[in-house]
């Protein structure tokens, strides 16, 4: 670079800091090669239930997808690390081909992306002038947007901190978890669609995003360990590979504690299917413990159907739930 450069850079200075477009590419490569491999959109078909009661519109509703989707992807980024996971939805997981720091870096940036896109929808008019009884307003996207990525890694933390330091916790603990690692995402699309509503303004709709998140959480437990589906997209028993405690591996420990086979098992983190079949083998045939997680799936449905009736009914959100269902 020629001296000249450096004797003119005080003139340049008064610029705000460019990216081109190649690095921009690059720097998003990692994220793009998560967000080209899609998974079941679960998260669209939610937006997509709840604006049937909060009707927004359509330009900001793009907007609200968009920055869902990028949180989403960024969030699977950063779960794959902390996991060490091999695969993600078929593929090898993103740091397994980009490298671990770039593959941080582009997460986090994907999420200061969308958070840039959000402050778009914020500056621009809402088309909806009822203030009387609103939840939640456009001027509280920021608040939105801060608190609910600090409940996903704080529920995301815990998670990774029982597993790291070998404790099993308690269902109640587990609950709070799922809440923050599963539930926050879910209640960041939901509140942001009630702070730009056009219609049932004055109605909450946190409680009922809040059962999804532990359904869904817990279901995805559950399929870990018994659904080939999750075995062809993240390989067999991956949780057990991981030392995760998850709902049935929990139930499991606390129904026989004088037993210690799980916590053995999981101790090992092992890779190869022996040990990964017997702990199933055990939390299906000795602490019947998928009976046990079914049972709680099939409550948390029956709570979700009985929440979605009490405000007015939601086919989307029906058919979604009959499409969980296992």
């Amino acid at each position: 670079m020629p001296i000249s450069t450096f004797e003119n850079i005080l003139s340049t200075l008064n610029q705000s800091p460019e990216c081109s477009p190649d690095s921009e590419k690059h720097l998003l490569g990692p994220f793009t090669y998560v967000a080209s491999n899609p998974g079941k959109d679960i998260r669209g078909m939610l937006i997509a239930a709840f604006n049937i009661w909060l009707n927004v519109p359509k330009s900001k509703l793009d907007v609200i997808t968009r920055v869902i989707d990028m949180v989403h992807n960024a969030s699977l980024m950063l779960d794959d690390i902390e996991d060490d996971s091999e695969l993600r939805r078929g593929k090898p997981a993103a740091h397994r081909v980009f490298g671990i720091p770039q593959t941080i870096n582009s997460a986090s940036y994907a999420c200061w992306l969308a958070y840039q896109q959000l402050a778009s929808i914020q500056e621009s008019p809402t088309e909806s002038t009822e203030t009387k009884g609103r939840l939640l307003f456009p001027e509280a996207l920021d608040q939105i947007f801060r608190e609910e990525l600090l409940h996903f890694h704080r529920g995301q933390g815990l998670d990774i901190i029982w597993r790291d330091t070998f404790r099993c916790p308690s269902e109640q603990e587990y609950i709070q978890m799922a809440r923050g690692k599963a539930g926050s995402i879910l209640r960041l699309s939901v509140k942001i669609m009630m702070a730009f509503s056009t219609t049932n303004v004055d109605v909450n709709y946190v409680h009922l995003v809040d059962l999804f998140g532990i359904y869904g959480q817990i279901r995805d437990d559950y399929m870990n360990l018994q659904s080939k589906e999750y075995t062809d997209t993240k390989g067999l028993a991956d949780d057990i590979s991981e030392g995760k405690f998850s709902f049935p591996v929990i139930h499991g420990i606390q129904e026989k504690p004088e037993n210690t086979l799980i916590l053995d098992i999981l101790k090992q983190r092992p890779k190869t299917p022996t040990l990964k079949c017997k702990a199933i083998a055990y939390l299906k045939d000795i602490t019947h413990s998928f009976d046990y997680t079914l049972s709680v799936m099939r409550s948390l449905e029956k709570l979700i159907q009985e929440e979605t009736a009490k405000l007015g009914g939601n086919p989307i959100l029906e058919t979604l739930l009959e499409r969980l269902h296992q």
